[in-house]
């Protein structure tokens, strides 16, 4: 089912997921909050700057300084926890000795474009956007760069993209006093794609990947078998039974970043569990599939938003969703990370399903 609904920033090509069935009717539904959303770029003078992006100006917590913030039922609301957390950070800092505390050059102006939330879905989704956003401006900012920054390959080699932008590195742990801050707004919500920012990180990424090969062929099995945590059970099970339909298993923080983007730029056709990693699928072209396993704890909890489900939406991917059980392990604190249970059957149903469609 399709539903092109015209919008004044980008055309929302609404469709349900491919093998979609009337029982998941409540969760999958045209979602156009994003059209309310206006962000802006912020100059601010004497603001505290917490370690994790926390931004406080006269006490309060600066409008748009982090997602998550708002009070309706869209997500759940960290207002006041991080509030409370920047406050007291701003106030011990400047009066007590526990926490390390540095102002910048009143002579730079200073850009921020990290939040308390960071990963690899955040810097695709929240902090080049930040970036793009000023772009016209980078000759002029000087980057807040948190030294753990350098530890990070996507970071690094994506910021080889904005060659007029200066860097200031914040030594670990420490916060800082900025003169003169300039702050794009985060957008409101981390389950919620923009889709012109989405497009523009889209667009950036494949024109700086374009001459990069990709290793593999255009089916690829997305593998969290060497992660901490929500990865399959059973693992050697599904690589099997994906090898036997022709996926190529891909270990993705094994590659360069370029790397990354030119293998789903090739694929067709993607397999993963719902998980940072699944933002990948973004770089997928039109028409291309996402087979999204996910945790069936979700077909009656709200907390989840199947925001790649959206992000489908709107670059013309087609999305399909399998529900797996989880392994109910008592020792993980929360339902969304427990691991999966891969179900070679159920999978090679919907596999077949989906490919005749």
């Amino acid at each position: 089912m399709s539903l092109i609904k015209e919008t004044p920033q980008a055309v929302l090509n609404f469709r349900l997921p491919v093998n979609h069935i009337p029982a998941w009717n409540h969760l999958f539904k045209i979602d156009d909050r994003y059209l309310r959303v206006k962000l802006k770029v912020r100059h601010l003078k004497n603001t505290f700057v917490s370690e994790d992006g926390l931004v406080i100006k006269n006490g309060l917590l600066a409008k748009g300084s982090a997602p998550n913030l708002g009070f309706s039922s869209y997500d759940s609301c960290h207002y006041f926890s991080h509030w409370r957390t920047g406050l007291e950070q701003a106030l011990v800092s400047k009066l007590g000795r526990s926490l390390k505390r540095l102002k910048l050059d009143a002579n730079k102006q200073y850009l921020l474009v990290h939040s308390p939330w960071f990963s690899y879905y955040f810097w695709i989704t929240e902090c080049l956007p930040r970036i793009l956003a000023v772009k016209a401006q980078h000759s002029d900012l000087h980057l807040i760069y948190p030294e753990v920054w350098h530890t990070i390959p996507y970071v690094r080699e994506s910021l080889e993209l904005f060659p007029d932008l200066r860097r200031e590195v914040i030594p670990n742990h420490y916060h800082i006093e900025v003169p003169h801050l300039v702050m794009p707004e985060v957008k409101p919500w981390t389950p919620m794609f923009i889709p012109e920012q989405t497009q523009a990180v889209r667009a950036l990424l494949l024109k700086w990947a374009e001459d990069t090969p990709s290793q593999f062929g255009t089916k690829i099995y997305l593998s969290r078998e060497r992660a901490a945590r929500k990865r399959f059970s059973n693992e050697a099970q599904a690589e099997k039974t994906l090898s036997e339909l022709g996926f190529d298993t891909v270990f993705l923080e094994e590659l360069p970043f370029k790397s990354q983007i030119a293998t789903l730029r090739d694929a067709r056709e993607l397999v993963g569990i719902t998980g940072a990693g699944t933002i990948n699928a973004m770089f997928m072209p039109q028409e291309a599939t996402l087979y999204d396993i996910t945790n069936q704890d979700y077909l009656h909890r709200k907390q989840y938003k199947f925001h790649f489900f959206k992000m489908c939406n709107m670059l013309n991917i087609r999305y399909a969703v399998l529900f797996a059980q989880p392994e109910r392990d008592p020792l993980v604190d929360h339902y969304s990370k427990q691991n999966l249970i891969f179900d070679p059957e159920a999978f090679s149903t919907m596999y077949k399903q989906v490919s005749q469609l």
